[in-house]
């Protein structure tokens, strides 16, 4: 982790490019709202305030919801007591448990609930921590924490350049040859970049079905690799976790939901699919899939901005990629 004014990188947050070629894709639709959880609450005497501080802070980095961005303690209605939020329901969903909790502790409170929802991140500018504190619960501003998200981010440019050059390069070779869906993606493995699985779309081969994507062909070849390397005892985690993807079109719905179940890390595309791209929000139904929070996995995005891959075939707009 680096501080922003230190990052080699050019990055421009309000934009969310990076070095004038990587645009971050996310969702445009109701960013406004933000995605609720539920937490439990208690109230206390002011008196007890530090010792309820001392409970919160032994759940640090056990919460899967962090709520960094919120204010624990606020004043009741008759400001006599304080109202405490705690921890989320995502830790713990039954009362009886939260109550061990915090008679273990020694804690003396009153009114355990559940009923309060509180945004689950930090809101994007001043402006909406002034607005959702007064439609939720008071929060505190950290800055945008998609600004921390890209600053953390490690970007090899070269690399990134030299694998978007390989999948436009046999993607042409592959049109030239008369595929019919000339659409290449490499998979990456990030403790291993030296792994590199790549894969046409053989829809229009022999063997082929309507179903032969290169994203779900080579989801295939990635688990195939990891079956050997199970049946040698060299155990892997989740398919393809934390890889990076690299391909020439935007990935269709079926894809883009197969990247979310394989949870990758990564996705980064060349050309958008305006009717049947599932990624960006001016493509298809504006869906959006790998930013979907109702979703159980997400993924970041991002579409190259320069012409340097303009050998990449382009396809009907009706086509799937």
């Amino acid at each position: 982790m680096v501080k922003k004014n230190s990052n080699p990188l050019k990055i421009d947050y309000k934009k969310c490019i990076v070095e004038d070629r990587l645009l971050q894709v996310k969702r445009s639709k109701n960013v406004n709202i933000p995605d609720l959880v539920s937490v439990w609450t208690i109230e206390i005497n002011p008196k007890d305030s530090k010792k309820v501080i001392d409970f919160i802070r032994s759940f640090q980095g056990k919460d899967s919801v962090s709520l960094q961005h919120i204010k624990r303690i606020k004043k009741t209605e008759d400001s006599k007591r304080l109202k405490v939020v705690i921890i989320s329901t995502e830790y713990c969903e039954e009362e009886k448990e939260v109550t061990q909790l915090l008679d273990t502790a020694g804690i003396d409170y009153e009114s355990l609930n559940n009923k309060t929802r509180v945004p689950s991140e930090g809101p994007s500018s001043k402006e909406l921590v002034k607005q959702w504190s007064k439609d939720y619960w008071p929060l505190t501003w950290n800055g945008n924490p998609n600004d921390q998200i890209l600053n953390d981010y490690i970007f090899d440019m070269e690399f990134i350049k030299k694998m978007l050059r390989t999948v436009s390069d046999i993607s042409e070779s592959e049109a030239i040859k008369g595929n019919k869906y000339p659409i290449v993606t490499a998979f990456v493995d990030p403790l291993d970049r030296e792994i590199i699985t790549i894969a046409t779309d053989q829809r229009n081969s022999k063997e082929g079905c309507g179903l032969d994507h290169s994203i779900m062909c080579g989801i295939k070849k990635v688990a195939k690799l990891q079956k050997e390397n199970i049946d040698k005892k060299n155990m892997t985690s989740y398919l393809c976790l934390n890889y990076d993807v690299y391909t020439t079109h935007e990935p269709c719905s079926m894809c883009s939901m197969a990247l979310v179940h394989s949870r990758i890390k990564r996705c980064i595309s060349v050309r958008p699919m305006t009717m049947t791209g599932a990624l960006l929000p001016d493509s298809g139904d504006g869906y959006c899939m790998h930013n979907n929070k109702t979703l159980n996995s997400q993924y970041e995005v991002f579409q190259w901005l320069g012409d340097e891959f303009d050998n990449i075939p382009e396809l009907s707009d009706n086509i799937c990629c």
